[in-house]
């Protein structure tokens, strides 16, 4: 009996007299500059590529034992692009909406579609909670993210304007899961809503779905590009059919595109990483 309370005692002096271990993973947040292109539209009347749209970013990184950022896992715990513009055509087709994944400030299926609605938000915000959305591998010294594996659904690659709906199945850990499109459509006009798919008037959207974070046709490049001290992220570029990173789902007859490159955000409280230097090269 004595020789297990002398053992027990031990192993607790041991236990308080151990340095504490640095964190396994830090977090950084991204003020997130997007891009939303549209193409394929009724006579190419509403084609059109919104820039300098806002947004946030939120990834997750390893650390070694210094607490440093190193190679290895990286993980998105939230996305969110809020894109507001008018094209001016045939009709005046406002678009109000928010892409957010897994939720908009902490909301995954909020009341809200219309900008007059109660708790609107001007932007989605991450609270802090929720699990990875989309998993990838960092390589510092290559100065890129490689995704997981994710299989994109048939129609992703499709050059059909009426293919790619968000029912459309996608899987994998490189997916972007869970992402979300909530606001309105407001297509001011008659017949040429009709031929955009829309109501005249307001069109409220919602819609869930997995998105692929692939970047196509084959042959174009397909890195996120990462610079030496994380402090930006860029979708790939580089495309050889022109378009932006990534091929979004819609309800309406024709193709949405979207890209960003974030900028780190120390202000805010999801930023714990350190400031990061750029890893020796060989």
């Amino acid at each position: 009996m004595r020789r297990f309370v002398a053992t027990a005692f031990a192993l607790v002096l041991l236990t308080l007299g151990a340095p504490a271990s640095a964190s396994e993973s830090c977090t950084i947040a991204y003020r997130v500059e997007a891009a939303l292109q549209v193409t394929d539209t009724y006579l190419g009347k509403g084609d059109t590529t919104a820039r300098g749209l806002g947004g946030s970013l939120v990834m997750e990184y390893p650390t070694d034992r210094e607490g440093q950022v190193t190679d290895g896992k990286v993980r998105i715990l939230h996305l969110a692009m809020f894109e507001k513009f008018t094209v001016d055509a045939i009709v005046d087709v406002t678009t109000t909406v928010h892409h957010f994944a897994p939720a908009c400030n902490g909301e995954s299926r909020p009341a809200w579609r219309l900008t007059s609605d109660p708790g609107f938000p001007d932007a989605c915000r991450y609270d802090g909670r929720g699990k990875a959305v989309a998993v990838g591998k960092l390589s510092r010294d290559k100065g890129r993210i490689a995704w997981a594996r994710c299989k994109a659904a048939p129609t992703y690659w499709g050059g059909d304007r009426e293919a790619y709906r968000p029912s459309d199945e996608s899987k994998g850990r490189g997916c972007l899961n869970e992402m979300h499109v909530v606001g309105n459509i407001r297509c001011d006009g008659r017949l040429a809503c009709k031929f955009g798919g829309l109501a005249r008037g307001d069109n409220p959207q919602f819609d869930v779905w997995t998105q692929p974070l692939v970047h196509g046709p084959p042959g174009s490049k397909s890195a996120v590009r990462v610079s030496d001290d994380l402090r930006t992220i860029g979708t790939p570029t580089g495309r050889r059919d022109g378009f932006q990173s990534y091929n979004l789902p819609n309800e309406s007859p024709s193709r949405t595109w979207f890209s960003w490159v974030a900028t780190r955000n120390d202000a805010s409280p999801h930023t714990t990483c350190p400031t990061a230097t750029a890893p020796e090269r060989p």
